[in-house]
């Protein structure tokens, strides 16, 4: 088989899958609530440090997405008995997809609807950053400042981390603005490359799982070798910027302990 072969059945799986753009907002909103949850159980129990909460959140939320792309993949395999041949060289035989895009080779398999809406976005502020709603333990303490600019020594109580940092008021929000601005972009990012993901995921999975005919001199991956490799920076990239971000709001306030403290102090 030529060398390009896998790049050929990628492509013509993602021409397979209905709204994969779509699907992946879906998951990354419960990826979101998954780490707004994390967040606010370790808020809880008493991690009141921003710069440590919202990171761990984060990697929390990045191992519930990898969960989620898992359990997506078994779901386009309800119909393992039902193949459908792809015209590549190699006799390559596919597993029936379905993936509610266009039809099987037979036509007779039911489309797959995953899920509804895709609005992640507000899913995705509120999961990795704001607890504001959520509870505050009892025995973290709030000092009123005299000022609302600060130049403080912030120190983690549990992790023996210290901050010497001059912010004012504004310094900080914008930082924190820039900080969720880049968020946004990372997110948007694995939504734009959602279709090459999915039907790489679709297609190692199905080589690993052999629901592939072994075929000579395909390239074969583990499906999360290949999650790891088209997210796994992105997902670095937010868990630093959520340490950033943690720590400036910490400077800037001492006494909040969410971003939504942090925001009723300097707005």
């Amino acid at each position: 088989m030529k060398a390009n072969s896998r790049e050929r059945i990628v492509a013509e799986i993602t021409g397979r899958i209905s709204g994969p753009r779509i699907q992946i907002s879906i998951i990354l909103a419960l990826t979101a609530l998954a780490a707004f949850t994390t967040s606010a159980v370790l808020l809880r129990v008493g991690l009141t440090e921003m710069g440590i909460r919202y990171p761990l959140a984060v990697i929390a939320g990045y191992i519930f997405f990898l969960f989620l792309l898992r359990v997506w993949i078994w779901l386009q395999n309800d119909e393992p008995d039902s193949d459908i041949i792809i015209d590549l060289p190699g006799d390559l035989v596919v597993p029936s997809l379905d993936l509610g895009g266009s039809s099987s080779a037979s036509g007779t398999g039911p489309d797959m609807v995953f899920g509804g809406g895709g609005d992640f976005a507000g899913g995705g502020a509120g999961g990795a950053w704001s607890e504001s709603d959520g509870p505050v333990p009892t025995h973290a303490a709030f000092v009123a400042s005299p000022s609302t600019s600060a130049s403080s020594s912030a120190s983690s109580g549990s992790g023996g981390i210290d901050l010497d940092l001059d912010l004012d008021d504004g310094a900080a929000l914008l930082i924190v603005i820039v900080v969720v601005l880049l968020v946004f972009s990372a997110l948007i990012y694995v939504v734009w490359i959602a279709p090459v993901l999915l039907a790489e995921l679709v297609v190692d999975a199905a080589v690993v799982g052999t629901l592939y005919r072994p075929v000579k001199n395909i390239e074969r991956r583990h499906w999360l070798l290949t999650a790891l490799k088209k997210t796994g920076l992105a997902a670095v990239f937010i868990v630093l910027l959520c340490l950033v971000g943690g720590f400036v709001m910490e400077a800037a306030v001492p006494e909040a302990v969410t971003i939504g403290q942090f925001l009723d102090a300097v707005l």
